[in-house]
Formats: C-alpha cells, sequence, structure tokens
C-alpha cells in the first residue's frame, strides 16, 4: 500500500513537473513574440481564480517543492539566463494562489562592471527565490503586478513626485479676468 502511495506522489509530481515545462515553454513564446507589458496585459490567467487549479496536482506538493520543478523547467529552456521567464513563472503561480505578486525587473548599480539585468518575483512584499535580495546589487527599474488592483497595498505603488503647478494663472488680474 505505502509503495503505490509512493509511486502515485511520483507520477503526480512527474505530472506537475510536465505542466509547468509546458508554461515555460508557452512563456518562452510569448517573450518572443509581445513586449513584457503586452505579455503581462494579455495573461489575466494569473488573476484569476479559475486558475488555482493549475498546475493540477500543485496542492499535493509543497511550496518549495513546487518552485524547484519551476526553476528546473525554466533553466531547461534557457540555462542561467531563465531570470525573466522563471520570475514570470514564480510570479504567476503565487497570483494564482492568492497571493499579491509582482515581477521586477533590475539593473546593475555597479557602474564599473559590464550592464546586467536581472529579474525577480516579490510575493506579498517579499523577495522569493532569490538567494539574497537583488535590490543590493540592482537598481529596480520596473515592477509589474500580478494580482487584481484590490490586492495591492499602497507600497506597491510608488507615488510620484508632487510638483505643484504654478498659480499665477489662477490669481485675479486687473481687469477681472484671471
Amino acid at each position: 500500500m505505502a509503495a503505490r502511495r509512493g509511486a502515485r506522489s511520483v507520477a503526480l509530481e512527474r505530472a506537475v513537473a510536465a505542466q509547468l515545462w509546458l508554461a515555460a515553454a508557452a512563456i518562452e513564446v510569448a517573450l518572443r513574440v509581445w513586449p513584457l507589458p503586452a505579455l503581462l496585459a494579455r495573461a489575466p490567467a494569473a488573476r484569476s481564480a479559475r486558475m488555482r487549479w493549475f498546475p493540477a496536482g500543485r496542492g499535493h506538493l509543497a511550496e518549495a517543492r513546487l518552485d524547484r520543478l519551476a526553476f528546473r523547467a525554466t533553466t531547461w529552456w534557457r540555462g542561467s539566463r531563465a531570470c525573466l521567464p522563471l520570475a514570470l513563472l514564480r510570479g504567476w503561480l503565487a497570483a494564482s494562489a492568492g497571493h499579491d505578486a509582482a515581477v521586477v525587473l533590475g539593473v546593475r548599480r555597479e557602474v564599473s562592471a559590464p550592464f546586467t539585468a536581472h529579474a525577480w518575483v516579490e510575493v506579498d512584499g517579499e523577495v522569493r527565490g532569490e538567494p539574497a535580495d537583488p535590490a543590493t546589487a540592482f537598481h529596480r527599474i520596473a515592477r509589474y503586478h500580478l494580482t487584481p488592483q484590490h490586492h495591492l497595498t499602497p507600497q506597491h505603488h510608488p507615488t510620484p513626485q508632487h510638483h505643484p503647478t504654478p498659480q499665477h494663472h489662477l490669481t485675479p488680474q486687473p481687469g477681472g479676468r484671471p
């Protein structure tokens, strides 16, 4: 009985891995077809409660195991340069599980080093799946939220710098004209 349960667990994990591999393939194709903002606008599935089932069987795997399978799926396609597809897949998995998720893009802070960009995911305001906080080595240049607006907290929306508009056109001028 235990052997059958173990075999079922292995089969379930392989099924989840295959689905993640296909999702990573779809991300690779989509990144070649659309610019990132357009791709994210076309991918509302991450925000859909109906997609919480994907990948089928995810509820039987620990979150850390699901993350390792996503890592393997994306690096199969791009090797060590898989940060953007991996951030998209990780973010999509987190958002579809009901978490506040955002994909963040950054460029290397050190000007003496060659230009390097990196993508990572922040889940519920915390960096996920990175050995260290990428913000120490990379300057954030963009953040794309994968969750509905009503789940976002003010810290996720940088407020624009307030520049008061000149008021001289609102003061009455001689002759009664503003």
